[in-house]
């Protein structure tokens, strides 16, 4: 498993479809923020999903490689006006350390979600 890329599967119900993302990090990272937006990225729009890291809260006595999975709930509504979800996960670090590396994304069309 790739640290930092986001596996994903998407299901969907009678009121939502469901991505499950599935993660490795460092570890004294865990996930601190979801949040959900409109992406624009080569002249391409997506919904996106947007997971983001921080070594400010950490485990205690956490994996050498700990491995998140979360479920997010996004709106039937989506796939109207998007084609396909980007998940995309980046890494927060405090003032004064390295900038963080780049984003790692990974991308699902909605066609795929299982009925």
């Amino acid at each position: 498993m790739k640290k930092y890329k986001p596996y994903l599967s998407l299901g969907k119900t009678a009121q939502y479809f469901e991505l499950d993302v599935v993660l490795s990090a460092a570890r004294d990272q865990t996930i601190t923020n979801i949040r959900q937006e409109e992406i624009n990225k080569g002249g391409n729009v997506y919904w996106g999903v947007i997971i983001t890291l921080s070594s400010e809260t950490q485990l205690a006595n956490g994996p050498e490689t700990p491995i998140f999975s979360t479920t997010v709930q996004i709106d039937l509504d989506k796939p109207a006006v998007y084609k396909t979800v980007k998940c995309i996960v980046r890494q927060k670090f405090p003032e004064g350390q390295c900038a963080p590396p780049a984003d790692e994304e990974s991308d699902i069309d909605f066609d795929d979600g299982n009925p």
